[in-house]
């Protein structure tokens, strides 16, 4: 059994901490130790060579058997009975389900596309299963496939239509405009997804901090009051990490009123997926007795940025990946993982500069027109991203 998946930074040394209560962590303490009780004993060894026959039958089937057990158990046993420090195979086998707590599958998003058509004339069936794509993103084009037949009637020129993504994860919740070319074009028949598209945000299999969050938040839920960790617990069911919820609780609408706002890792929340949380909690009878509480998407500001760069001598361009990089820190695509940016916090430009360079070895230089961007409730949306060489 291995240490997988745990922060090693933050791990307590358990190894030491046995040594300092006198455990024999190693053959050089269990020998000391050995020594000692013989001495205590007044019991002489009269051969007290290491490789004595009697030392090394102490060794094999004493000494070792003591020092592994208490290797695995400073290894494994130990960090897996805490939270903080489990492995995740215990946060699934353990900790998660003692509290009902389960890992979130990955999901695949849905939403709606509209096709337009240059002639309204006659009627025009599109049959279900029609791929439509993205530009090549990240080296990656995403594809959403119709979940239903498409029928113009005569007359009609504009339609929308239900759509599912081909594979599960948060990738696929790209903005508006992204997904723009029927595979099979159609002649006359253009297709765009629109704002505020996406119904159902695709969703990657739950990272493990992810879940060791969302355990860790239940130890607030144990009491019957709806507080913060319950809200936040209810909201995370719709697999929205709980670090992308934020409460605020200054009565906005008077006594026993509550906001919510949350964001995804990747795209925009829309009003479809508001509505069905806030259903779920207020229709439905999920909050506190007397509570008004409510859930928004995380307000955006609008940022235009333009980044100067420069490459090594001899080096292909690689515009097109360095504004890819630079969307992706704005939430606005998966192909690489960046620093992203939050809401209560300051967006550090000068890392998004490293993390450029520790990325793209062929560039040299590069540079922004903005200092780092510190929010507050909010969240910057970049509507305008020029890329240019200098």
């Amino acid at each position: 059994m291995s240490n997988e998946n745990r922060t090693p930074d933050i791990v307590p040394d358990f190894k030491q901490m046995m040594a300092d209560a006198g455990l024999p962590v190693n053959d050089t303490v269990a020998k000391q130790q050995w020594d000692q009780v013989l001495t205590d004993q007044q019991i002489t060894i009269e051969n007290g060579s290491p490789f004595s026959p009697f030392w090394r039958t102490v060794k094999a089937l004493i000494t070792q058997p003591v020092v592994s057990l208490l290797d695995w158990i400073a290894r494994v046993l130990m960090p897996d009975l805490f939270i903080m420090t489990a492995s995740r195979s215990a946060l699934i086998g353990l900790h998660g389900p003692s509290r009902n707590v389960f890992v979130v599958d990955a999901i695949n998003a849905k939403g709606m596309l509209t096709l337009t058509r240059a002639s309204s004339d006659g009627v025009l069936s599109i049959a279900a299963g029609a791929l439509v794509e993205s530009d090549s993103i990240g080296g990656v084009v995403y594809q959403l496939r119709t979940l239903s037949a498409v029928v113009f009637q005569d007359g009609e020129s504009v339609i929308e239509v239900l759509t599912q993504a081909v594979t599960a994860g948060q990738a696929y919740n790209l903005p508006v405009g992204s997904y723009y070319r029927l595979v099979n074009s159609i002649e006359g028949v253009t297709v765009r997804n629109e704002k505020d598209w996406l119904l159902i945000p695709g969703a990657n299999k739950e990272c493990t901090e992810a879940y060791r969050n969302r355990i860790r938040n239940v130890f607030g839920t144990a009491a019957k009051w709806h507080i913060n960790t319950v809200y936040k617990s209810i909201i995370s069911d719709f697999a929205i990490p709980v670090e992308n919820i934020e409460i605020v609780n200054q009565a906005p609408r008077g006594p026993g009123t509550a906001n919510a706002f949350i964001y995804l890792n990747v795209g925009q929340v829309s009003t479809g997926l508001l509505k069905v949380i806030n259903q779920h909690i207020r229709d439905d009878g999920h909050h506190g007795h007397g509570d008004d509480f409510q859930v928004y998407a995380m307000p955006t500001q609008d940022k235009m940025i333009t980044a100067t760069y420069s490459l090594h001598v001899n080096s292909v361009d690689i515009s097109a990946e360095i504004k890819t990089f630079i969307q992706a820190a704005f939430r606005l695509n998966d192909a690489y993982q960046p620093t992203r940016t939050r809401p209560n916090s300051s967006f550090s430009m000068s890392l998004l500069q490293a993390q450029l360079h520790n990325k793209f070895s062929a560039l040299r230089s590069i540079d922004f027109d903005c200092g780092d961007i510190k929010t507050d409730l909010w969240l910057p949306r970049l509507t305008q991203l020029v890329v240019q060489h200098g």
